[in-house]
């Protein structure tokens, strides 16, 4: 009690704090402000996120298309070793027909 008494003899009853003018007038149209702040905030991170997934799904499309376009002359390149390793073992086609309908 004695410190309670000293600190009321020291400050007295006033209130220490103060608030600005039109503070509570004021308050609901700030809160508003800063939520439409952030709702458009928020839609123009969405709207990002949607432009970069787009750009990187058209850019993988893009990259797998030029990558199936260079596979083409490697096939082709390998059927034709296919072909020359063939003719120098000197399988004729009857014996891999043969061999292929023994298989099954």
């Amino acid at each position: 009690m004695n410190e309670e008494k000293m600190i009321m003899d020291r400050f007295g009853n006033g209130n220490p704090f103060r608030v600005p003018e039109n503070y509570f007038n004021e308050f609901p149209q700030r809160i508003m402000k800063r939520i439409e702040r952030r709702r458009r905030r928020r839609r123009i991170i969405q709207w990002s996120i949607a432009a970069m997934l787009t750009g990187c799904v058209l850019g993988t499309s893009f990259l797998t298309d030029s990558i199936g376009e260079q596979s083409t002359p490697f096939e082709a390149d390998n059927s034709q070793y296919i072909e020359d390793a063939l003719d120098y073992s000197m399988i004729n086609n009857m014996e891999i027909a043969t061999y292929l309908t023994e298989a099954d």
